[in-house]
């Protein structure tokens, strides 16, 4: 295994540019100019908004539209955009990069978790295709090892994989139906469930207070949803939660001690296309999602990861709907 000292300077890995709307569709990038790949922190504004988003270390490789798995603390970051199968994890706590052994095929889009201290891969479309698979990959940390472990019921990509109890659930995406997947890995069976009512994709969700919230995303290739659903496993309901300030898809979110946090995202469909830097938390207390300090840039296709009171943002691409993989890493704590 390769290992990057924390102080390290990303390795740029910047795919071609190809602008991508719903399946397929191409058009043109607009010509502002590119944010720095290690942006300097930004100043929060107005007087809730007093903490900003700090550097760490940047990924050896640069990266796009992919998922993140915590296994005992560590950041595990396999694929992405531009046909990658390299495969790196990450330490919050040193904040140091170690690469991995490669992902056996090129993915993007793949729904990723940990579980019982092992990495999950799920689905995803392989180098710039569209065309969804069913392959589930098991990642060992402990030998450094992939290996293949079955078929999904149907194909899938753009979804969310999220552990909750002792069952991984697959929420949204393309490729197959707008079901919800309980996968149960100690059996390896799998249960179809009700779907949300609003079908989506390239949307995020987490499992929080007991249950898995489906939050923002899109349907047919254009658009944002701000709306939020969540799903009881005890009652196999459904039901609505809090929308969110600003629609988005394509974004991260992630629990942060006692909030949800979503950041970024993108929004398709009217011109010009946007990327967003807007962040949001949701508070308990409150019942009510607040912003937060904007990323120094718009991103997206990026996920976003709690650690200890932190929020982190990794990679993503500043260009709305487009392959622009970057290797940033931002921190926040809420």
């Amino acid at each position: 295994m390769k290992r990057f000292p924390a102080a390290a300077v990303s390795v740029l890995q910047t795919a071609a540019a190809v602008l991508l709307l719903g399946a397929c569709a191409v058009g043109q990038f607009p010509t502002q100019p590119l944010p720095s790949e290690t942006p300097t922190a930004v100043a929060a504004e107005g007087p809730e908004q007093v903490n900003i988003w700090q550097s760490g270390a940047a990924m050896p490789t640069a990266r796009s539209e992919m998922r993140v798995a915590v296994v005992d603390g560590i950041f595990y970051v396999p694929g992405g955009f531009g046909g990658l199968t390299s495969f790196e994890a990450y330490d919050p706590a040193s904040d140091g990069w170690t690469e991995l052994a490669p992902v056996p095929e090129p993915a993007h889009h793949m729904m990723v978790t940990g579980y019982d201290g092992k990495v999950y891969v799920f689905g995803g479309g392989p180098d710039l295709s569209w065309q969804a698979t069913a392959s589930i990959l098991v990642y060992d940390p402990a030998t450094d090892a992939w290996t293949e472990s079955g078929l999904m019921p149907e194909r899938r990509m753009s979804g969310e994989a999220v552990l909750l109890g002792d069952f991984i659930y697959l929420v949204g995406g393309t490729g197959g139906t707008t079901a919800l997947l309980r996968f149960d890995p100690a059996e390896e069976s799998w249960a179809v469930l009700p779907g949300p009512v609003q079908p989506r994709e390239h949307v995020a969700a987490v499992a929080f207070d007991d249950e898995l919230w489906v939050i923002g995303g899109r349907w047919g290739g254009t658009g944002a949803l701000a709306t939020v659903e969540i799903f009881d496993p005890v009652t196999g309901s459904w039901r609505d939660g809090p929308e969110m300030i600003e629609a988005r898809s394509g974004f991260g979110a992630a629990v942060v001690g006692d909030r949800i946090v979503v950041a970024g995202g993108e929004i398709l469909g009217a011109r010009p296309w946007k990327a967003l830097a807007s962040a949001e938390v949701y508070d308990v207390e409150s019942g009510a999602w607040r912003l937060l300090p904007e990323l120094p840039a718009g991103i997206h296709g990026m996920p976003v990861v709690g650690h200890e009171g932190t929020a982190f943002v990794l990679g993503g691409s500043d260009r709305a709907g487009g392959i622009d993989n970057r290797g940033r890493v931002l921190k926040y704590s809420p």
